[in-house]
């Protein structure tokens, strides 16, 4: 479904205050260098990655709850993926476990939906370990994280009809830590190994009143690369905490495989298969990603949190992608892949590219009762996305959540329902007509604290 992130051509290694200033400093988005090639039309789902363009963002049941807004109240086993300084918290050993479902409809604002996304993933495996030596106290870390998953089945239904099944997705294995260096900070960090990647089965049917024949393509992806992620927590007060987290930017390599196979009058007419002849020169630049954030304690019971982050996307870059052109009727040779030294991405065409910005404001409130206690969560958010509409502006979609738990004893149960959504002027038709996309997301974490 969806393919790579790409990121800004800036330094490789970012300190934590750099981002915070490059944050303030690029609220106007730069456009990206245009290919010298001529763009081919590209599939819909071949850069479609609306909904997932924040890299600020973690996993977990409880987090999703409070809308995401978690940076500065992470203080449990998902600790890593927000803000590692919140690790600092776990006074047990621990383990934990989260899967998520995933789901998209997209369609003409007031009618049907035409384009269908659906698909189950592991979403977060972690298993952390207390650790103390003089006043220092916090927790040391191994995870697991598929940061973006493209697991599931497809339809854009139309003239043509497309239909794609993809399996995989990018995955991180991190290690890290998080300390009490005082009494009132924390601090954490993670060493982050990007690995794995996915396949896509893509069907198109043929056109015949646009001379388009039936196709498929099979295209598998596979990509390596480190980053790190830093964040601390600051307490002025014992009800208050302010969370700083930055993620730098890298470039990931990426063997990529294509095969296509068009078809004349229902017979196999052509096969055509390439690899990429210099393995790891498709590279994908990752953007940096920055967040500040508040969580609040009036009552013991209660918590009340707010983030800001921002990934910037504006420069995002793929390098030396290539795509297969289709064999038409009455050609005597295959077409050669038509290459491009450097391409904007997501967008993979010359429009404006923009930073994506996220707010976010949760709640959490438990009630506790003689052995059983039971969270009640909720949140609301903006995502302004990485593209433009037919307006030239970057849509901004809304959404809330829902979460709720049980805490049994060393066990925590954990889910969350997440929705977004907005209506904007479609950027890729004709008469710009008014297109609805809604994105939503299951979460399911489990949690448990050995001797808890």
């Amino acid at each position: 479904m969806f393919l790579a992130i790409p990121a800004p051509r800036r330094t490789l290694w970012w300190t934590l205050p750099y981002l915070l200033l490059a944050t303030a400093a690029s609220a106007a988005a730069q456009a990206p260098t245009p290919s010298p090639t001529p763009l081919p039309a590209f599939a819909r789902d071949e850069k479609d990655f609306e909904g997932l363009t924040s890299l600020a963002l973690g996993s977990g049941a409880r987090a999703f709850g409070m809308g995401g807004a978690f940076l500065a109240r992470a203080d449990d086993a998902t600790a890593a993926s927000w803000n590692p300084a919140g690790l600092s918290y776990l006074r047990r050993p621990e383990a934990s476990l989260v899967g998520a479902h995933n789901a998209f409809d997209r369609g003409p604002a007031g009618d049907f939906p035409d384009d269908r996304f659906e698909g189950y993933t592991p979403d977060f495996m972690a298993a952390a370990y207390p650790i103390e030596f003089g006043f220092v106290s916090g927790a040391v870390q191994v995870s697991y994280q598929r940061v973006f998953s493209f697991r599931g089945d497809r339809v854009i239904a139309g003239r043509p009809l497309f239909y794609s099944t993809t399996e995989g997705g990018f995955d991180v294995l991190a290690a890290g830590t998080g300390l009490r260096v005082f009494r009132g900070l924390r601090l954490g960090g993670t060493v982050n190994r990007w690995f794995r990647g996915y396949s896509q089965s893509r069907f198109r049917t043929a056109v015949p009143e646009r001379e388009r024949q039936a196709t498929k393509q099979e295209i598998d992806y596979r990509l390596r690369g480190w980053n790190v992620n830093v964040g601390l927590i600051w307490s002025p007060v014992e009800t208050l905490n302010l969370g700083l987290v930055g993620k730098t930017p890298f470039t990931g390599h990426l063997d990529l495989l294509r095969e296509r196979t068009d078809y004349f009058s229902e017979v196999v007419a052509d096969e055509f298969t390439t690899r990429n002849q210099h393995p790891g020169e498709v590279r994908i630049d990752f953007p940096g990603a920055a967040g500040v954030g508040a969580s609040w304690r009036p009552r013991s019971a209660m918590t009340l949190s707010a983030d800001y982050t921002r990934t910037f996307w504006s420069e995002g870059l793929i390098r030396n992608f290539f795509v297969l052109p289709p064999t038409l009727v009455g050609q005597t040779s295959r077409p050669e892949a038509q290459t491009f030294d450097e391409l904007p991405y997501p967008t993979l065409d010359d429009e404006r590219q923009f930073d994506t910005e996220q707010i976010r404001l949760g709640v959490e409130y438990v009630a506790i009762g003689a052995k059983v206690k039971v969270p009640l969560r909720a949140g609301v958010f903006t995502d302004r996305q990485y593209f433009a509409d037919g307006a030239g502006n970057a849509p901004r979609f809304i959404g809330f959540s829902l979460g709720t738990g049980m805490i049994l004893g060393p066990v925590l149960f954990d889910v969350a329902y997440v929705r977004e959504q907005n209506t904007y002027l479609d950027p890729e038709s004709i008469d710009r007509g008014r297109v609805t996309s809604v994105f939503q997301r299951i979460f399911v974490s489990l949690i448990y604290r050995h001797g808890g």
